[in-house]
């Protein structure tokens, strides 16, 4: 029986998704939260639309967590100034950090298991792999 390629990898990667998902703290921030710090993190300032777009939502499914953000602090909203109707969502230090506390227990197991488990060479691949990953994760059909 013949592998396939798309179909391992998409079970795979759900499988260390929810893997790592067992890691969070039990008083971490919402999957919401933190996908708009990580997108603003990675891709700066924008907008609710922008990060809407990307995560595949809407501006309004994402009012209440974006309102949270900012009124803890993580994330500091500011008027455009090439339209002033918009309001770009930046990270705070705060933001960061709590991104940081959340990611630290997910990490603390990946790196245990790719010691463990892992030869130094198969880590490497694995390395690489990863940002083959982003590349598929950032891949919007139709615009390529």
């Amino acid at each position: 029986m013949e592998i396939d390629p798309v179909v391992e990898v998409r079970r795979a990667t759900q499988q260390l998704s929810r893997r790592l998902r067992a890691e969070r703290p039990v008083d971490g921030l919402s999957s919401t939260k933190l996908a708009v710090l990580a997108q603003l993190l990675d891709y700066g300032p924008r907008t609710s639309g922008e990060l809407a777009r990307h995560g595949r939502s809407t501006p309004q499914a994402l009012t209440r967590s974006i309102d949270g953000l900012v009124r803890d602090g993580m994330v500091e909203r500011q008027q455009a100034e090439n339209d002033k109707r918009q309001h770009m969502l930046t990270i705070t230090a705060t933001g960061r950090a709590q991104l940081a506390k959340e990611a630290a227990p997910k990490d603390v197991w990946l790196d245990a298991a790719m010691t463990e488990l892992l030869t130094p060479a198969e880590r490497q691949v694995l390395t690489v792999a990863a940002g083959l990953m982003r590349r598929l994760a950032d891949f919007d059909e139709g615009r390529g």
